[in-house]
């Protein structure tokens, strides 16, 4: 599946608790098509391991390692990786397997636990973010659903958006009709018919409010801006001096750097929380520190660097998480032992209405990788 068929409800239940082993896969797959040889390769080889380690594990019965590892082949069948993003989530346990297509890079990892690895999922729906892109051309308005890298042309509520009448001809019959209008009669045109998109995509917003991208030579899109009453949810302004793309491909080069912008903002936004958090003293960092508060329920907003992972044991009541570098043994064997402790932290910050981002790996380096604005 897609990211964007990711819902509350299915991400809800991809969380709950399954029968041991739950095993989840990651594979970095390359976004391109045909896809490259190396994707198939660490495909299998990936699964392989999935299957020694279930092998291996001595709290896994004959009959449940079958059903997992026929779970997994069902899996691999029906993945194309001919339609392949930048990572490939597997997910397997006994009776069900999932197939998630990622949006972002993803390191190679086996994971068996009680629980699917959902992080990455959380992750790549964020960057996912829906969003409107508004084409303004004085020839015509087209309105586009964007989701991450998707876009599809809407065209409900009025749109595309057509001029009333053409801009090279009078308005009027008479003996100037079909001659250039005048200057001040131009404007006006371009007034009524700027107003008239701002209508339609009022509509358009008021039923699914999200960020707003502009795309148009620079002056068009200010004289919109000014005829816009909903100006708040302009994200960016995005001039294309040859005029509007014509289509989802051409229109998404051109939002590249309006997206990494809105990401960098992101990250900017989510450091001054941190930062403020720390001068009003509701700031934690750590995995133990935020181990703790988040099972509290004390965690405002959890910034997790993109691939920090952290096997930890944990002492009797689940508390004060000890790093473990080499597990010896599965965690079939020892209840205590959690093989990716960041996606428990993950989990919980959500459990408990948490903003949850994830930024570039180095960026909490100096607090030790993930960090916690507390609500008291």
């Amino acid at each position: 599946m897609d990211i964007g068929d990711l819902t509350d409800e299915i991400l809800r239940d991809l969380r709950g608790t399954r029968t041991y082993p739950a095993v989840s896969l990651l594979v970095p797959t390359t976004r391109r098509s045909p896809y490259s040889p190396e994707d198939p390769v660490r495909l299998r080889n990936t699964v392989a391991e999935a299957k020694r380690r279930l092998a291996d594990d001595a709290g896994v019965s004959r009959s449940v390692r079958a059903d997992v590892e026929g779970q997994l082949d069902a899996a691999v069948a029906g993945v194309d990786l001919t339609h392949s993003s930048d990572g490939l989530l597997i997910l397997a346990a006994p009776g069900e397997h999932h197939v998630w297509y990622l949006p972002r890079s993803v390191p190679q990892r086996v994971v068996i636990g009680k629980n699917f690895l959902t992080r990455n999922l959380v992750a790549a729906a964020r960057m996912e973010e829906p969003y409107w892109a508004l084409a303004l051309t004085k020839g015509e308005c087209r309105l586009w659903d964007g989701a991450g890298e998707v876009l599809t042309e809407f065209t409900g509520n009025g749109f595309p958006v057509l001029p009333a009448l053409p801009d090279h001809v009078d308005a009027l019959p008479g003996k100037n009709y079909g001659m250039p209008i005048r200057e001040e009669g131009q404007v006006e045109r371009e007034r009524q018919y700027l107003r008239s998109v701002a209508g339609a995509l009022s509509g358009v917003l008021e039923k699914h409010p999200r960020p707003l991208y502009l795309v148009g030579l620079r002056e068009l899109t200010a004289h919109f801006k000014e005829a816009f009453p909903g100006q708040g949810a302009i994200t960016a302004m995005v001039e294309n001096g040859s005029g509007t793309a014509k289509s989802g491909h051409e229109l998404l080069e051109v939002l590249r750097p309006a997206f990494d912008e809105r990401r960098e903002a992101r990250r900017g936004e989510v450091m001054r929380r941190l930062s403020d958090a720390r001068g009003a003293r509701r700031y934690t960092s750590g995995l133990d520190e935020v181990w703790q508060t988040v099972r509290q329920g004390r965690v405002a907003l959890l910034a997790v660097e993109d691939h920090y992972q952290a096997t930890v044991r944990t002492d009797g009541n689940g508390g004060h998480p000890q790093l473990v570098e080499e597990p010896a043994e599965p965690l079939s064997a020892d209840a205590s032992l959690i093989e990716d402790a960041v996606d428990e932290i993950v989990e919980s910050a959500l459990d408990s209405g948490a903003d949850v981002e994830f930024v570039p790996d180095d960026t909490l380096a100096e607090e030790h990788r993930l960090a916690a604005v507390l609500r008291y």
